[in-house]
C-alpha cells in the first residue's frame, strides 16, 4: 500500500536504502533475500545512487519512487496505490506511471488498485469505478464508460455519470484568448 502525500509512507531521517530495508523487514526477509531486492528496486527507480541519501532531502518525485519501493519490496498480489502522483511535476508524474507499466509488464498477476482524481491517468486503466462522494457511479473499461455516456473524454463521462443537481452546477471554464488590439 503507497498511502496519498508525498512521501507519507517514509522515515525522512532514514535513508532510501534503509527506508526500504526497514519494510522488507516488516515482511520478515532474510538480509541477503533484502538486499537482492532492495538492489533490484534501486535500479529499476532509478535511485541507486541516491541509496544514502535520507529521504527528507529528496524531491517529490523521488518520495514517490521512495514509497514504491517500499511498498513493492515484499513483491505483493495487490498492489494499491492512494493517488500517487498528486502533488508531482509533469515529468515525474510520466516517469512513475512508465515505472508501473515496466512493473506490470514483469508482474502481469499482480493487481493494481489505483485512486486518482487525474482522468488522463484513469484513462490508461483496465477497469475503472467511477466515484462521487464515496458512492459508486459506475463501473467498466475506460471505453465501456464513453460508450455509456457517449463522452468524448474522460472528463466529460465523469461528468455525465454525476447526479442531476451536481451535473447542473458543473461549468465548463473557458479562458478566452488575449484580445491583440
Amino acid at each position: 500500500y503507497m498511502p496519498q502525500g508525498l512521501g507519507k509512507n517514509l522515515y525522512p531521517t532514514l535513508s532510501v536504502f534503509e527506508n526500504i530495508d526497514f519494510f522488507g523487514r516488516l515482511f520478515g526477509h532474510g538480509r541477503s533475500e533484502r538486499e537482492r531486492r532492495i538492489g533490484d528496486l534501486l535500479e529499476r527507480t532509478g535511485l541507486a545512487p541516491f541509496a544514502h541519501r535520507p529521504a527528507g532531502k529528496l524531491s517529490g518525485g523521488m518520495k514517490q519512487k521512495l514509497g514504491l519501493c517500499c511498498a513493492l519490496i515484499h513483491d505483493p498480489d495487490v498492489l494499491i496505490l492512494d493517488e500517487p502522483t498528486t502533488g508531482v511535476d509533469p515529468l515525474s508524474r510520466r516517469e512513475f506511471w512508465k515505472l508501473i507499466g515496466q512493473i506490470r509488464s514483469g508482474r502481469p498477476g499482480m493487481s493494481i488498485v489505483v485512486a486518482t482524481a487525474y482522468m488522463e491517468e484513469a484513462e490508461e486503466f483496465d477497469q475503472l469505478v467511477a466515484m462521487d462522494a464515496g458512492r459508486v457511479l459506475d463501473t467498466g473499461s475506460p471505453g465501456e464508460l464513453l460508450r455509456r455516456t457517449g463522452a468524448a473524454s474522460m472528463e466529460s463521462a465523469f461528468i455525465a455519470l454525476l447526479p442531476e443537481e451536481k451535473r447542473r452546477s458543473h461549468r465548463i471554464v473557458e479562458i478566452p484568448p488575449r484580445d491583440e488590439s
